[in-house]
């Protein structure tokens, strides 16, 4: 391997080595060729930055879906991500980063701050057919960064947290422009799901064509290019719909990730109710294989829109948060899996740490200093909105169950003494019926979880998650008094729940023309 230059991050109030960060970045500039991997500041490329008279910082949250623990290079990729590396590399990884173990709780919690059972949506995701959505009493980052005078606020991606009704739009949670689709799993190229398109600008239906993780990065570099004019600090909330499934790449990262075209592509079963063709364009030779592609497309349009932030000046007073949703998905003895959890036990829809712990770092270049490798302790995703408040002068409307963690990211001091809840017991199904795996494995993981410390409990079972991160030797009959204490705490948190679980897919309606909400319905 010939080393790449060492790139030296440059700070505003100074000049930091990027000290443990250093090698890797070095090992990604010479798996990428010439591909400058770090966050450079507009300073330094000889700018001058708007943001650095801002007191306030824009917010970047990028969001990908169904991303494998070790599906990044700053935890251990097998390919190359040099772009979310860089993130990481100019800021923080949080490497215990904790969120729901399914799409659409995440993204209630992430937004409001509050554990998203408390107002319904926690143990499966919207559905096509349901009728139900985010809590129009809920405030949401966009409307309290509004209360704090921020311009623009956009949403562009996968929505999935209510569609059939106009109070479940994203224009009416804080937001002023929204791109992309409301509900998960459309198909990548046709945008369609259960037949119809999904794919909206603000109310109304687009006929915008191509790959949809393009479409949603040229509109990310769209949107900076216009936010900073009124020179307001912006937010954009930038929710791909990849990896998730159905896997489809497009031909150049198919081949990049090795695509043999003498080989036959993978096999899928196609679900009746999506139609003939739904999910079978781009599809590689193996899952694994086409997931790879995928990524390296979202890797890529993460640096279009990195390196537009830096030609528009607005990089250095940009906080940049990477998040996933949920871990990977997968299941036990998988002989072609899309995802990589690593080490981790468990997938997608389980409390183990790879359901629910995953891929996550922030940076913000003229404030944080550099440090990938330093921990600062178990996070959660209702941490996110009382974090951003704090940065922004303001204060969430409602209480929160998340904590700010702000002076935590600049002093790398380790946030201790609290307990994170993973979510309730979903080892029964709802009236609606079950539609997740019943195996055995499967279940144990979907039982009550809290973590505390090094102490996590997963129903009846206990890891000490520092000495067993696998979390496969069960230590509860050593630790009677922790288990009492956890199973008190996870009652605690069960008993904030408003509305039955049994709401949230309760309908099975008809797909909507176009996914466009009725007119009479407005």
């Amino acid at each position: 391997m010939t080393m790449g230059p060492a790139i030296i991050f440059k700070l505003v109030r100074g000049v930091t080595a990027l000290a443990a960060g250093l090698s890797m970045a070095a090992c990604t500039a010479a798996q990428s060729g010439a591909m400058d991997t770090s966050l450079k500041s507009a300073k330094q490329v000889g700018q001058s930055t708007e943001a650095r008279q801002n007191a306030r910082p824009n917010f970047l949250v990028i969001v990908a879906d169904d991303l494998g623990f070790a599906d990044v290079g700053f935890n251990g990729a097998q390919f190359r991500t040099p772009n979310i590396d860089a993130i990481a590399q100019s800021g923080m990884v949080l490497d215990h980063f904790y969120v729901s173990a399914l799409c659409s709780p995440s993204r209630a919690g992430l937004l409001t701050g509050r554990y998203p059972h408390r107002f319904g949506i926690m143990g499966d995701t919207i559905t096509p057919g349901s009728d139900f959505g985010l809590d129009p009493q809920e405030e949401t980052i966009a409307a309290m960064l509004a209360r704090a005078g921020y311009g623009r606020r956009a949403f562009i991606g996968k929505w999935h947290l209510g569609h059939r009704k106009p109070q479940y739009h994203p224009l009416n949670f804080g937001f002023t422009s929204f791109y992309g689709h409301y509900n998960g799993a459309i198909d990548y190229f046709t945008h369609r799901r259960e037949g119809e398109v999904d794919w909206h600008r603000d109310r109304a239906p687009s006929s915008d064509k191509g790959y949809s993780t393009d479409l949603l990065s040229e509109e990310a570099v769209r949107v900076i290019r216009g936010a900073h004019g009124d020179g307001k600090p912006w937010m954009i909330w930038l929710a791909y719909n990849a990896p998730h499934g159905p896997l489809q790449a497009k031909p150049e990262d198919l081949a990049a990730a090795g695509f043999d075209p003498t080989k036959p592509r993978f096999g899928e079963r196609e679900d009746g109710a999506e139609g003939a063709g739904f999910g079978l364009a781009g599809r590689g030779n193996t899952r694994r294989q086409t997931a790879i592609a995928m990524i390296r497309a979202m890797d890529r349009g993460i640096g279009t829109i990195l390196d537009e932030l830096r030609r528009a000046g607005q990089l250095d007073n940009t906080v940049i948060l990477f998040t996933s949703d949920n871990g990977g998905p997968g299941r036990d003895g998988a002989r072609d899996p899309a995802a990589d959890n690593g080490v981790m036990r468990g997938y997608k829809t389980q409390h183990y740490d790879g359901g629910v712990r995953v891929a996550a770092a922030i940076a913000w270049p003229a404030h944080l200093r550099p440090r990938p490798r330093a921990s600062v302790g178990s996070l959660s995703y209702v941490d996110i909105m009382p974090t951003f408040a704090a940065l922004a002068g303001t204060k969430p409307a409602r209480k929160v169950d998340g904590a700010d963690i702000s002076k935590n990211l600049s002093s790398g001091k380790v946030v201790s003494n609290r307990t994170l809840f993973l979510g309730e017991d979903y080892r029964e199904a709802p009236a609606y019926g079950e539609r997740f795996s019943r195996a055995p494995d499967a279940l144990a993981g979907r039982a009550p979880a809290v973590l505390s410390g090094r102490w996590k409990l997963v129903g009846n079972q206990l890891y000490d998650i520092v000495a067993d991160p696998s979390e496969r030797r069960d230590i509860a009959a050593d630790h009677p008094d922790v288990v009492r204490r956890l199973q008190a705490e996870i009652a605690r948190f069960t008993a904030l729940r408003q509305i039955s679980r049994d709401r949230l897919n309760a309908t099975k309606l008809p797909p909507l023309r176009k996914w466009e909400i009725p007119p009479s319905n407005r």
